[in-house]
């Protein structure tokens, strides 16, 4: 019971370094994790409980020493040109504007994770430089989840994938594809304020918060949940959409699926 407790008190940001931390011990060939590795793994360490607002958000910007801060000024992730994270360590290129702490207080963290500490004290900051973290991050995913393709006829699941696809009007020439991150950015920006509609017809609007987040609006209200830049450009990976169930570990999902599945930000609009 105590320690239920205690895990209960975790700091969100502590509760985020924890999960990356049992990642990057768990699969040691491996130097970096996506934000949603990182998010499932929190939802692992603490099955017992719901995912708390503020886990996303730290995931995705609060944590990350390398990003400007919006409020938290943490720096306990460092993320890598490929949109992955892994643990700071000193010396790491951090924003001008971040001061925070780099990783948890021993007395913040219940006992089971201070071996955790140990290691990131004592192996993690010191046994690699920052440089060898850098790994080319095509290399990195040779032979990853091959076992998941044993006995399945990759060519009948891709055709099955893509029936029933509306194709996108192929690029010219020098033209960016229709969601390229940055393309999809400017659009949902140009936008904001314009109806748009969810999978059942329902009406909404959206509010661009400086260049990190997404207000949502239902009936003039405004929904309780900001979604962050980093969330939309990890679901533009998953496009094309079919249901708002493919988006169900974002905010907002349907909100966020009516965004993704509209001309006017995937690039067959004005």
């Amino acid at each position: 019971m105590a320690e239920a407790v205690a895990e209960k008190l975790l700091k969100v940001a502590d509760e985020c370094w924890i999960a990356l931390a049992k990642l990057l011990q768990e699969q040691p060939a491996r130097s970096s994790f996506s934000a949603r590795e990182i998010l499932d793994r929190v939802r692992r360490e603490a099955a017992h409980h719901e995912l708390r607002p503020g886990v996303q958000p730290h995931i995705h910007l609060h944590n990350v020493a390398n990003l400007a801060p919006n409020t938290a000024r943490y720096r306990m992730f460092y993320r890598l040109d490929d949109g992955t994270s892994r643990l700071y360590r000193p010396g790491d290129p951090q924003h001008p504007e971040r001061s925070g702490k780099t990783h948890p207080a021993r007395e913040d963290l219940p006992v089971q994770y201070h071996g955790l500490l140990d290691w990131y004290e004592s192996q993690y900051c010191s046994g690699q430089t920052v440089k060898s973290t850098v790994i080319d991050p095509i290399r990195r995913l040779r032979g990853l989840g091959k076992e998941i393709w044993a006995g399945v006829n990759t060519d009948e699941y891709v055709n099955e994938l893509r029936s029933g696809w509306q194709a996108l009007p192929a690029p010219s020439p020098g033209q960016k594809p229709a969601t390229d991150s940055d393309d999809v950015w400017s659009r949902v920006v140009r936008h904001q304020g314009a109806e748009f509609k969810t999978i059942r017809g329902r009406p909404f609007t959206y509010e661009v918060e400086g260049s990190s987040g997404i207000w949502f609006f239902l009936d003039g209200r405004k929904v309780n949940r900001r979604l962050w830049r980093g969330e939309l450009e990890d679901a533009l990976k998953l496009c094309p959409l079919t249901a708002p169930s493919e988006l169900k570990s974002f905010q907002d999902p349907s909100y966020l699926f009516g965004l993704l599945t509209d001309p006017r930000i995937i690039g067959r609009g004005n």
